[in-house]
């Protein structure tokens, strides 16, 4: 196992690197188009225009990837990459800000897309939950560590950018240096969301809500949290509080749903960020601590929601549907995290910055009320029957590869034909 994480360290090397500067680029962006005088809903408008640079780039990379090779197609994402974040700070004007963010999206789309095929190469049967686990840890560390740079300049000014275009570029270096064979090709994601919705709508409605809360958070909290009084560097350790949140109770929240009906932890989880959504709403400004507590309680209850809608989808798929549902759920939640920096950006412009957790905490407890109703309609998967929980990133289709329960090539099973008509694993009504 050493020797795998070993085997792939220079790369976890740049996803550290990349995902500080993608981190702090993504705090930075709506700090300081709040400093630059931007109007909220055209802050929402750049938070927006991330996410359909994300939905672009999941389905662009495969294709770039076949066409280049997967160390030329990272390095001119990286130089891309790079070359918008310095552009930021050249040129101070909306449109050109959701342009330079929407194509951002395209490429960290793109580069997730090579690490995780990357990864998903270097990795075999018996190692690939380490492997993911690995990845995910990375994940969180990269976009925690990134934040703190926030102390270092006010965000209205080209330093920030620097630092976040510096940090990209840095990226590149250990994987153009690798002599490691480029990996298979990822395939083009298939869709079939109709189908995803039959077989899983709590699956279908947690990635969704995911996606509409996360992406609002992301883009409106720092805002939101500047004008409570903690600055830029309180901004950035409000969203801290959020990701160590979502550290601390994602394993739990798995494991508890490997011994229990998932949806039970899914209200649990919702109710849990409806609340904290509800105390950030009302907590007063001049309370930094406060904040913090209740960010933690955020992320600890609206960042597992992904991975647990995931693994509810999974216990209803065949081992062979497994992308496609991976797929259908990454796209699910993108189009959630379009609506939603929109969607609070508009409520504060008119309303106050508290409404962003108004609008977070009235989708967590719709999810939750739905995740209830769907209890009474159908009946538990039995344990013996269950998936084990994985906790899934939400970056590329390509992630899926490295899921356990994922078939592999040289995995001994017969692989099933599959229909929208044919009933999914347990009983024929949706979760």
């Amino acid at each position: 196992m050493r020797s795998a994480l070993a085997s792939i360290a220079a790369l976890l090397i740049s996803v550290l690197i990349l995902l500080a500067g993608s981190g702090l680029q993504a705090t930075l962006v709506p700090l300081a188009a709040k400093g630059y005088g931007f109007q909220d809903v055209l802050i929402g408008f750049i938070g927006s225009s991330y996410f359909i640079g994300m939905m672009i780039g999941c389905f662009a990379a495969p294709w770039l990837i076949k066409r280049t090779g997967h160390i030329r197609t990272f390095g001119a994402c990286t130089a891309l990459a790079t070359g918008t974040a310095v552009l930021h700070a050249l040129i101070v004007e909306p449109v050109t800000w959701n342009l330079l963010r929407c194509i951002s999206g395209i490429c960290f789309a793109v580069l997730y897309a090579v690490i995780e095929s990357w990864l998903n190469d270097k990795s075999d049967n018996a190692n690939r939950g380490t492997v993911l686990a690995t990845y995910n840890v990375i994940n969180f560390g990269g976009m925690a560590f990134g934040q703190q740079f926030l102390r270092l300049y006010p965000p209205a000014g080209f330093q920030l950018f620097s630092v976040s275009a510096l940090l990209i570029s840095l990226a590149a270096i250990p994987v153009a240096l690798t002599r490691s064979a480029s990996p298979m090709v990822p395939e083009s994601p298939r869709l079939r969301l109709l189908w995803l919705i039959r077989l899983s709508p709590v699956g279908v409605a947690g990635a969704f809500t995911v996606g509409l809360a996360n992406g609002a958070f992301w883009t409106i909290g720092p805002i939101f949290a500047t004008l409570q009084g903690l600055g830029p560097g309180g901004a950035g350790d409000f969203i801290t509080a959020s990701i160590l949140g979502a550290v601390a109770a994602l394993w739990p929240a798995g494991l508890a749903s490997d011994r229990m009906d998932r949806r039970y932890v899914i209200v649990l989880c919702s109710a849990v960020a409806a609340l904290a959504g509800i105390a950030l709403a009302l907590t007063p400004s001049g309370n930094p601590w406060l904040l913090y507590g209740f960010a933690f309680l955020f992320g600890a209850g609206a960042m597992p929601v992904y991975s647990l809608s995931s693994a509810h989808s999974a216990d209803y798929a065949k081992p062979s549907d497994m992308v496609v549902v991976s797929t259908g759920l990454l796209l699910v939640y993108t189009i959630g995290a379009v609506v939603g920096p929109t969607a609070a950006a508009t409520l504060v412009e008119f309303t106050a910055p508290g409404a962003l957790f108004a609008l977070t905490a009235t989708a967590h407890a719709g999810m939750a009320a739905f995740a209830i109703y769907r209890l009474t309609r159908r009946s538990p998967i039995p344990p013996e029957e269950r998936e084990p929980f994985v906790p899934v990133p939400r970056t590329s289709p390509a992630v899926s590869e490295l899921d356990p329960r994922v078939p592999q090539p040289d995995e001994e099973f017969e692989i099933l034909e599959e229909t929208d008509t044919e009933a999914p694993k347990g009983d024929a009504a949706g979760a």
